[in-house]
């Protein structure tokens, strides 16, 4: 409501960036470190709330500048300790007098920005760096870094087109250049190490060779351009160099790179000006002259006015001024590139660089605004795309913009987009020209009909500056780079083309579904879930193995309760009545299904192979398929207490790869009925079997071994549901006291008969209670081919097909003599308990 200036022992000069840290330990006092002249600036400190100040120490910073590091944090516990952010924690233990460095600034990662001491232990601080947070117990002599945040800080990413899966690069604020796949081939997902830094400092501008996914292409700020190879894990140094009597390079901070898309080994890029190579970087020409307005940044105006050159500008460890920032080239017609600058210019040349022009003005865009991305059209030799932000001068507006004519005249594409959206990259889709994608400030949106309208994205997409996107063409994945939560990806964002040209006005369907890889996820840990490594190993889930369908569904039929219900939610709404359903409708209600999304896959030949269950919810949902038969163990609840980590779900045996087909199927009271059309898809075999296997019989033997499983653990279940008709038979046979007392003999002896079964189909118990070896059992023959050969894909062994051989043939013996007792003896011993009078037991028909 009121406030008033302390002034008192301040400087006297321009001030800039103020750190204010007060401390309970001693509630007069209060610090300051204070951006001003060489003179004036420095730590200082308030014995009296702030009325009068005293200059304790010159010390800001070390290195960076304020304007990356001016926090501090004082003890609450010593009143003359205080910490102060910086590439390495300064602390002083005397108020300010004297700072020093906290540890060796080897026990963690650098760049420090935030800091948290425990109120009731000084020694306990947690650190917020570049690299994530930090815990020490011992004021900083150790720290522990916490490895589960997900917290990378990114500006650009590249994709290659390995397989099966893709590798991600990226340019990562302090953190480097990063390397990792996309997704892995272990049930686990993606994990801290599965990724690698091929280079520190920062990381920017990143590029795969679309030829040779071992060629990657990256930069340290300012301009500083490598080329990596993955064989030696060496890096070169490609950077451009000015000729004798040229200008001094600008590079930007993050300095754009690009590989044609007509030759792999011809590379651009920029510092104020294109540079070209077509020898990987080996040798570089420029292919323009000064592509920005050249402006001087001492000369430009700051809060309304021209500084002096000795004002506060700070501007150590930041980009140089007047430099490009974006590079594009038509993929359609070499040579035509669009270049963007910091500074507002968009200039363009046709004939590779020979000559330049300036582009028209991006309509509405504030002069020397900030070029984010340019891209050119996939479709169009003509038409180009632009973003760009003018936050700097306040300006938080979107600016989204498409050239039909060369860069001769701009139109606004912003659409729709929500006010004071940042817009940082753009993207279209390669099969359809009007499916745009932007990354922003505060997330992914896509349009359908090229900008007019902008549809955020969610499904786990957090709110953060999304700063770079790139659409794997292969895969029609879309990758995102987020500055503060790493990267994230759409697998297949195929539905969004659906949805672009009007799929969800044609009612309920399941998309074009993606073709499916077909191996073994493996287990690279000792149970699923990695509980050796404990909570804090991050591991970022792998989307879901095997097919993944994409379905809509309009809408759900309502059953007749729900019907009755909003019938009557509108009466009562109205101030009628209620009318009394009926008795009959109650009862028909009662006995009224829910209404169910199924998802039918058929083998080529129109074999059934497998339902799967989706949601039945009216929207867009996804649902998997492993690519495996169902399980032929039999059927029972899901457990509801403890289950141990190494204790999975029964799986069926594997499908075969080849031709696969799915159908979106509603089961409600009306019947079944099938949404939309058949999608057919492909299910591909990794390249990793080991050579000749035939892949059909691999998967005839699994299902062979299946449908045996099936019958024999069908078995088990009978042979349990027999003894447990004896085990009443018993007690109800002490209750019919006309029973004739040899039916004790005849129930002993259907028991003993069942227990040899047991001992046939199971194994000895009585040995194997005492730990004694036992003669391989039938069900013991098919576990082991089952649990040995179905998280394979190699040919059977000649010890599995005899196992399997045995076990059918003595099964096929078993279970006639199985049949025998459940069909003759049992009956036989229930009819002469029913005719002693017996109490009813279960499994016997009441004559």
């Amino acid at each position: 409501e009121s406030w008033r200036e302390m002034s008192r022992g301040l400087p006297s000069g321009d001030m800039g960036k103020i750190g204010l840290a007060v401390t309970p330990a001693d509630p007069d006092l209060v610090y300051a470190t204070i951006e001003a002249s060489a003179e004036e600036r420095g730590f200082y400190r308030s014995k009296d709330k702030g009325e009068s100040w005293e200059r304790r120490n010159s010390y800001i910073s070390n290195g960076t500048g304020p304007h990356y590091y001016q926090e501090i944090e004082a003890s609450p516990h010593n009143p003359d300790v205080v910490y102060q952010m910086d590439v390495f924690f300064q602390v002083t233990r005397d108020g300010g007098a004297n700072f020093d460095n906290l540890g060796t600034g080897r026990e963690k990662h650098s760049d420090n920005h935030a800091l948290w001491i425990d109120p009731e232990n000084g020694n306990h601080l947690l650190a917020g760096t570049d690299a994530g947070l930090y815990e020490t117990f011992d004021d900083g002599l150790t720290w522990r870094h916490f490895p589960n945040l997900p917290v990378s800080q990114f500006y650009k990413v590249a994709v290659d087109n390995s397989e099966p899966f893709y590798n991600i690069l990226g340019g990562a604020q302090d953190l480097g250049t990063l390397f990792g796949p996309s997704r892995t081939m272990n049930i686990e997902g993606v994990r801290n190490r599965d990724w690698y830094v091929p280079m520190g400092a920062d990381g920017y501008g990143v590029a795969f060779d679309p030829t040779d996914p071992n060629i990657l292409y990256f930069e340290t700020q300012q301009g500083n351009l490598y080329r990596h190879d993955r064989r030696s894990e060496e890096a070169i140094g490609i950077q451009p160099q000015p000729a004798p009597g040229d200008p001094p390079e600008r590079w930007n901070w993050d300095s754009p790179i690009l590989i044609s898309p007509h030759s792999s080994n011809r590379l651009y890029f920029a510092s104020q000006r294109l540079w070209r190579s077509d020898d990987r970087g080996d040798s570089w020409t420029p292919v323009s002259g000064d592509l920005t307005t050249n402006r001087n940044r001492y000369e430009l105006e700051l809060i309304d006015r021209v500084w002096s050159v000795d004002a506060l500008y700070d501007n150590g460890a930041m980009s140089k001024y007047a430099t490009v920032t974006a590079i594009t080239e038509s993929p359609l017609t070499e040579g035509v590139i669009l270049v963007g600058t910091d500074d507002g210019m968009v200039q363009v040349t046709e004939d590779g660089g020979a000559n330049w022009r300036i582009a028209g003005t991006l309509p509405g865009l504030p002069a020397l605004s900030f070029v984010n991305d340019v891209e050119a059209s996939l479709h169009d030799a003509s038409t180009f795309f632009a973003v760009a932000d003018a936050h700097k001068i306040g300006d938080f507006r979107p600016y989204v913009f498409e050239s039909r004519d060369r860069g001769r005249s701009w139109r606004s594409i912003g659409g729709d987009l929500p006010a004071g959206t940042i817009v940082w990259a753009i993207q279209q889709d390669h099969e359809i020209a009007d499916l745009l994608f932007l990354g922003t400030e505060f997330g992914v949106y896509f349009s359908p009909n090229r900008g007019t309208n902008w549809i955020k994205l969610g499904a786990g997409v957090p709110t953060i500056a999304f700063r770079d996107i790139k659409i794997h063409r292969r895969d029609d994945d879309l990758v995102g780079a987020t500055f503060g939560r790493g990267f994230y990806v759409l697998d297949d964002y195929t539905p969004l083309r659906e949805i672009a040209t009007g799929a969800l006005t044609h009612g309920s369907a399941v998309f074009p579904v993606r073709d499916a890889w077909w191996y073994i996820p493996n287990v690279p840990m000792q149970a699923p879930g990695k509980p050796t490594l404990g909570s804090t190993d991050y591991t970022a889930p792998n989307p879901p193995f095997g097919a993944v369908f994409t379905y809509f569904i309009e809408d759900v039929p309502l059953t007749a309760r729900e019907t009755r219900r909003e019938t009557e939610r509108e009466i009562r709404t109205a101030g009628a009545d209620v009318p009394f359903p009926g008795w009959e409708a109650l009862a028909a209600e009662a006995v009224e299904g829910s209404p169910r999304v199924l998802l039918l896959v058929r083998d080529a030949a129109g074999e059934p192979v497998r339902w799967v269950e989706g949601r039945t919810r009216a929207g867009l949902h996804r649902a998997s398929w492993d690519l495996r038969r169902p399980a032929p163990n039999p059927v029972e609840f899901p457990s509801t207490g403890f289950v141990p980590p190494w204790v999975s779900a029964p799986q069926g045996p594997l499908v075969a790869p080849g031709r696969y087909s799915v159908e979106l199927i509603m089961v409600s009271s009306a019947g079944a009925r099938t949404l939309g059309s058949v999608q057919e898809f492909t299910v591909k075999a990794v390249p990793t079997a080991p050579p000749g296997t035939d892949f059909a019989a691999v998967a005839a033997f699994q299902r062979e071994a299946g449908e045996l499983m099936r019958r024999v653990s069908g078995a088990g279940k009978e042979l349990g549901q027999a003894n447990e008709r004896l085990r009443y038979m018993r007690l109800a046979l002490v209750q019919a006291p006309r029973a004739n007392p040899a039916l004790f003999e005849r129930i002993d002896a259907a028991a003993a008969a069942l227990t040899e079964l047991q001992t046939r189909l199971y194994g000895d118990g009585t040995r194997g209670r005492l730990n004694e070896a036992t003669t391989p059992s039938i069900s013991g023959r098919v576990g082991g081919v089952v649990y040995g050969h179905w998280d394979t894909r190699q040919m059977p062994t000649t010890t599995f097909r005899r196992s399997l051989e045995v076990a059918a043939g003595e099964f096929a013996t078993l279970r006639a003599d199985l049949s025998a007792i459940i069909d003759i003896d049992l009956p036989a011993l229930e009819e002469a308990l029913e005719a002693a009078g017996a109490p009813w037991t279960p499994g016997r028909r009441i004559p």
